[in-house]
Parts: structure tokens; sequence; C-alpha cells
């Protein structure tokens, strides 16, 4: 049974609620949007990784493409994912390092069965063209006075990441050295997803809060309610909701 768990926060300024990575996992989604108390003044704000494992990645699409047509303030952040699904669709099957063997070994193939896609020749045109303009338009980041909204993580100045020999962006895929940074980013707190939580909890450290708690993995899809403008300590302060998978 799906259920809404945690901390509610009520506020009258304008909130950022931000959901973690949701990875296919649809019912979870719908039972958190309908779950947090969202206002017309309050943003949404997803941080990626829509795709891929979960139980249905056509459903969670065309959840978020109604969600796009029906509320104003919303943002749509690009994960992995999500960019290795865009690699995938100018890639030639036939290349035996493709970007496509590597996505579909990354959970594309869960994606190309909820598309109806028994075979690889033709698979694009499965996925309506309304799923691939979402896709396309997500977005890098999301920056506000107190937080910066990303995917992965930010650069570590004076550290080397070793996925940039392999052109990838980091802000989608790093893990270490951001991780373990305690690097001031502008004064800002980063709030990410990418990195899976096995407590179930948001990771929190003095300059990061990372909401991937594995929904995919068994874990519960969160969202944060943070305010956008928080100072000082403050800016540590968030409501949570969690929707627990079905038992």
């Amino acid at each position: 049974m799906l259920g809404l768990l945690g901390d509610k926060k009520n506020e009258e300024e304008p909130q950022v609620y931000a959901i973690g990575d949701i990875h296919g996992q649809v019912r979870m989604l719908r039972a958190l949007l309908s779950g947090i108390p969202l206002r017309d003044e309050d943003t949404l704000l997803f941080v990626g990784d829509y795709i891929d494992r979960g139980e249905d990645s056509k459903g969670v699409i065309e959840t978020l493409v109604e969600l796009k047509k029906t509320r104003k303030n919303v943002v749509f952040l690009r994960g992995n994912h999500e960019q290795m699904m865009i690699d995938a669709r100018e890639d030639d099957p036939e290349n035996p390092t493709s970007p496509l063997l590597l996505w579909l070994t990354n959970g594309g193939l869960t994606v190309l069965q909820n598309y109806g896609a028994s075979e690889l020749p033709g698979w694009r045109e499965k996925i309506p063209q309304e799923h691939w303009d979402f896709i396309l338009s997500t977005e890098t980041e999301y920056i506000t006075e107190a937080y910066h909204f990303v995917h992965a993580g930010l650069p570590v100045p004076g550290r080397r990441w070793d996925g940039e020999s392999d052109g990838l962006n980091l802000k989608l895929w790093i893990r270490e050295p951001f991780l373990s940074s305690r690097h001031n980013f502008d004064n800002r707190i980063v709030v990410f997803g990418h990195t899976p939580q096995q407590t179930g909890k948001p990771f929190v450290d003095k300059n990061k809060i990372g909401i991937d708690t594995g929904a995919v993995f068994g874990g519960p899809l969160t969202a944060i309610a943070v305010n956008p403008k928080a100072k000082g300590r403050h800016r540590h302060s968030y409501g949570m909701y969690q929707v627990a998978p079905a038992s």
C-alpha cells in the first residue's frame, strides 16, 4: 500500500518543493503529488531521472507532460538517464560501444517495453513527439538565493573529476569529489539526486542535501520543501514528504 509519510512544513512564504529521482515509479509519483500541499505561488521542481528501471517510465512522462501543461511554476531538471536516452536517439545501433547500448544496459530496455517497442528498428518512433519534446526541454540546473538545484552535483574547485576525459556533463554524472566536498558553493546549499541513499532519508551535509532515496530500489520517493530565500541556519530547515513503496 502506498502511503504519505514524514514531516509537513507550513510556511507563509513561497516554497520550492523538490522531488527526487523517480525512475519509472509512477504510482509513487502520483501519490506524492496528491499529498504535498502545493499552492499557486510555490515552485515544484524535479531533479531528473524520470525514466529507466521502474514500473512505467511512459506513465511517468505522461504525468509530467500533463503537469507541465497545467502548472505554471514547475521546473524539470535533466538527469543522466534522460541524457543517455537523448544520446541514444541519434546513435547507430551497429556501433558496439554505442550510446544506445549504454542506455539499454542501464534501464533503457524497460523504457522500450513501456512504449511497446519490441524491436530496436523504429524504437524512436514508438515514443510520441510530445514526450521527446519534454525530455529535450529539461534543464541542467535551477538557482535561487539560498539553493542550487542540480541532478548530480557541482564541480569542486581544484579537484579533478574522472568523467572529464569521457566528455560527460559533470552536473548530470558526478559523485566524488562532490559528495565529500566541504566547499562553499557560492554560499548556497546544493540540492541534488543521482546518488541513492540506502537509509531512505535525505543525505544532509553542511553544504548539500541529497534527495534520491532509492524509490526504484525499494526506498521511498521523497520531496523536500525549502524557502528559496532562506538565510543562515534556516537554509538547513526543510519539510519532508515521502511515499513509501507498496508492501
